[in-house]
């Protein structure tokens, strides 16, 4: 299995150097309030999911939280990089959504476990 993510992780970097040199910078875009809704819903969910894991104890929750951070740093990116002239707002989006990200990936890392004192 690893060795299916580093040639997946490699075949990636010429394509993402074809992209680079070939996608235009403006396009008009289908179904774009669909993309953002369904977007924004799936990070909720995550959220909702996080939080409902994280009240009752159970050991799946840090995989709801790396999915819930995956999530609010890839809108944060592309709120920031698709801002045209909305900018200042979606800076503001991302300066929420970034922080947010964290709080979850804090949730997902392991506690060090401290020794009793005897």
């Amino acid at each position: 299995m690893k060795k299916l993510f580093w040639a997946a992780g490699l075949c990636l970097l010429p394509w993402i150097a074809v992209l680079g040199l070939t996608l235009p910078d403006v396009v008009q875009a289908q179904h774009w309030r669909l993309a953002w809704t369904g977007f924004d819903t799936a990070e909720a969910a995550g959220l909702l999911a996080t939080a409902w894991l994280l009240g009752r104890g159970d050991p799946r929750t840090p995989f709801a939280a790396i999915a819930a951070a995956t999530l609010l740093l890839a809108d944060a990116w592309f709120d920031v990089v698709t801002a045209g002239d909305d900018v200042v707002f979606s800076l503001l989006m991302a300066g929420l959504e970034v922080p947010l990200a964290l709080a979850c990936l804090s949730v997902a890392m392991p506690r060090p476990s401290v020794p009793a004192h005897v």
